[in-house]
């Protein structure tokens, strides 16, 4: 049966969780009206890369919410809605026709046509196009521009989820990774006027951005790697909005200060332990199974996150519809982990004594809830005698190893996660980088087949059934140790309004938002 999606046509993008405020003023403001005031975000990591067809990680995705339009955009919820493309139908599970909007531009003033979808899409696709996100389409026949407002994508099998792969991604035809990892031109509301690397990213309004100008005219985005500077000049006002920025036990003093806004809401941000597969130690289903019941997660949540988090046994947060529950749990087992070790040859040479019965690396950056949680970490293995050594850089260095291997272990946060085909990209033995994010090297063949039955249908509640199964093996198999989902938390000066909170931290709402 033919669909049809997109009826609607959105006053704004949905582009979230930023920050609000102005100058250096201590109530946060520039003085006149939104366009003389400066939002300036408070951020904990830098972007790797501005190219939104290469950048994987946290800092850069929140740089692609305000930069990018994509075909379809999420919302609150973590539904798709119509964004360059007005509506969409599908006239058979293999094809998706988009039709685009009239007179969308990119940011150097040229009109979006499907050409540049096309192009988009193929250049990341290219071979010698090194991208950790190409695993994504790996369904895709072909992708067709008929006319300059129609763009189709064929596939060589059903792929519901291919649309978790269609959201801020567009770039102009003939763009070069070169110039944009740097200085990007997208389609969203706003530009970049100047990228420097774990320092600053500064924007301006796209007025001629197809959903309207932004309300706030600049936004200033600061790397500030250190928390307790974070919350120093959130106080001066030199900073005016955090999301997710700041440690949870300074919040308290923020809630009770008339000149700030907070917002708290649980959200779906999901905190994961990785391993690598390949490693002689860790590839032991035994030693992993020990880590996770060594390891209190609630004592974790309690201490490090201030009760602002929910443990969990994967990565879907209550109420996402593919969510699993009643998981194989890993509950906190000191005793249990010591006798499972023994069992399997590797018994602690001198019981309590100061000797391990081997050593892991944790590799974690200079983030300081970072190392706070990798010392924890350290505290809880080293009493079932595992020794735990915590090698801490700069982000940039740290996710670089992440991303080639070089890492025993290593803990980072996934946000954004709408879609369970995303499995495909961490888990699938195709999505070994570099061609997508299986950094530990995990395989399993039936992992595979049932992530590609759950990607073959647009039935969700089949899709569901193949879903819950995935994650019943993973949290058996145990390629990731489940964490938790941390809490939402954005901090802003009272004279901001018009902030929406996204389930994963995004910076979508940040156009409409507004500062008296």
């Amino acid at each position: 049966m033919k669909r049809v999606y997109g009826a609607l046509v959105l006053s704004m993008v949905v582009i979230l969780s930023a920050a609000c405020g102005g100058s250096e003023k201590k109530n946060g403001s520039g003085g006149g009206a939104d366009g003389d005031k400066t939002l300036v975000i408070a951020a904990d990591t830098s972007p790797t890369n501005l190219d939104v067809r290469v950048g994987a990680d946290q800092g850069s995705g929140r740089i692609y919410d305000l930069v990018y339009g994509g075909l379809v955009q999420i919302s609150t919820k973590g539904d798709y809605l119509p964004d360059v493309a007005e509506k969409w139908e599908t006239p058979d599970d293999k094809t998706i026709i988009f039709h685009l909007r009239p007179n969308v531009k990119f940011q150097d003033g040229k009109p979006l046509t499907s050409k540049d979808v096309k192009w988009t899409f193929e250049s990341m696709l290219a071979e010698g196009f090194t991208s950790p996100k190409k695993s994504g389409y790996a369904t895709v026949a072909s992708f067709e521009a008929p006319d300059d407002r129609t763009f189709i994508i064929r596939l060589k099998e059903p792929n519901a989820g291919i649309f978790d792969n269609l959201t801020y991604v567009i770039v102009p035809q003939g763009s070069d990774t070169n110039t944009f990892k740097n200085k990007p031109i997208g389609a969203g509301p706003y530009k970049v006027v100047d990228f420097r690397a774990d320092d600053r990213v500064e924007l301006e309004a796209f007025n001629e951005y197809y959903g309207g100008a932004p309300n706030i005219k600049k936004v200033l985005v600061r790397i500030i790697p250190d928390a307790t500077t974070r919350v120093l000049e959130l106080r001066k006002g030199s900073v005016n909005f955090a999301i997710n920025a700041v440690p949870y036990d300074s919040v308290p003093e923020f809630e009770k200060d008339p000149d700030f806004k907070v917002v708290k809401e649980s959200g779906a941000v999901y905190q994961y332990l990785a391993f690598n597969l390949r490693d002689p130690i860790l590839k032991r289903w035994e030693v992993r199974e020990a880590i996770a019941m060594a390891i209190e997660r609630e004592r974790i949540v309690k201490d490090l996150l201030r009760g602002y988090g929910t443990v969990t046994e994967t990565m879907f947060p209550q109420g996402h519809w593919a969510r699993a529950e009643n998981l194989p749990a890993h509950p906190y087992n000191p005793g249990q982990a010591k006798a499972l070790l023994d069992k399997a040859g590797l018994r602690d040479p001198d019981g309590t004594g100061p000797k391990t019965r081997f050593n892991i690396r944790y590799s974690t950056s200079t983030d300081a809830e970072a190392n706070q949680q990798a010392e924890m970490i350290q505290q809880m293995l080293k009493e079932v005698g595992i020794g735990v050594q915590i090698q801490s850089n700069e982000f940039g260095t740290f996710y670089e190893d992440i991303q080639k291997g070089n890492f025993q272990m290593f803990s980072l946060r996934r946000a954004g996660v709408s879609d369970p085909d995303f499995y495909y990209t961490i888990f699938h033995s195709k999505s070994i980088p570099p061609e997508g994010q299986n950094r530990g090297f995990y395989v399993n063949p039936k992992v595979d087949r049932l992530i590609e039955e759950g990607r073959s249908t647009f039935d969700r509640e089949k899709r569901r059934t193949a879903y819950v199964e995935v994650q019943k093996i993973l949290a058996e198999d145990l390629p990731y140790i489940s964490l938790y989902n941390r809490h939402n938390v954005a901090i802003m000066r009272k004279n901001i309004s018009g902030f929406e909170m996204y389930p994963s931290g995004f910076w979508l709402s940040v156009p409409r938002m507004k500062m008296e």
